[in-house]
């Protein structure tokens, strides 16, 4: 436990050097957020006006959980390997799973910021109000779905050029949020690419957003998102693998 301990102390340290990341990780939804309520919200009726904040807050707050899962967590694991810090941890007596829990809690950490200060703009500004269990739920939920994107960015973290990871990550973080309907409701989209959002796990977390606060949670959306979680966590370590014996 105390190599545990200071395996995540050194995390802190390390993304306390990269506070910039955090606030623009952060920053980007809430902006977003503000001012898209602010153009579209206005023209709407009082009661779909207040539905429609609400969930444009929770959506822009998981659009904040691809960041951290496309681009903080594969690029943490990129550095750590190009500053041999992987070399020495995988040569030394500290067992690897403890090494990768510190990342993927760092970056939750980072996520749970990330909930909070969404939250706090949408209730304080823009006067979303829900009941406690409410809030704790769509966090919850939200969590989740950050837990769930993470293998993804365990997979990304194998690509080793910087410019082609962050052509990929960008293709999968924009990708993903307009497609899952994190940005426009998949309603509005042509036929085909309704059929298409619904293959997506960006989809089904939203889905779960709508179905709870319809009394109709899918319980379908919350399995087929761990699924997804599981299959690519599977190919990630299958890939892991192969690459070592390379």
């Amino acid at each position: 436990m105390k190599t545990f301990k200071a395996i995540l102390y050194k995390e802190y340290l390390i993304n306390k050097r990269s506070l910039s990341d955090l606030i623009l990780a952060i920053g980007m939804p809430i902006g977003f957020f503000l001012l898209f309520t602010s153009i579209w919200a206005d023209n709407m009726p009082k009661e779909q006006q207040v539905f429609w904040v609400r969930q444009y807050m929770i959506q822009m707050t998981a659009f904040s959980s691809l960041s951290f899962a496309f681009f903080t967590l594969p690029y943490a694991f990129q550095e750590d390997r190009k500053g041999n810090r992987f070399k020495t941890i995988v040569h030394s007596p500290v067992p690897l799973w403890q090494y990768y829990v510190s990342k993927i809690l760092s970056i939750l950490v980072y996520f749970a910021l990330s909930i909070i200060a969404v939250f706090a703009i949408g209730h304080f500004v823009k006067g979303v109000n829900m009941s406690a269990g409410d809030w704790l739920m769509s966090a919850g939920l939200l969590f989740v779905g950050a837990v769930c994107f993470m293998p993804f960015g365990a997979l990304f973290a194998h690509i080793k050029s910087s410019q082609t990871l962050s052509l990929v990550a960008n293709i999968f973080y924009m990708g993903m949020a307009v497609l899952g309907g994190l940005w426009m409701p998949v309603q509005t989209f042509p036929d085909f690419m309704q059929k298409i959002a619904k293959f997506t796990p960006t989809y089904h977390l939203n889905n779960l957003f709508i179905s709870y606060f319809k009394d109709n949670f899918s319980v379908r959306s919350l399995f087929i998102l761990v699924g997804y979680a599981i299959i690519v966590l599977t190919i990630a370590l299958a890939v892991g693998k192969k690459l070592e014996v390379k």
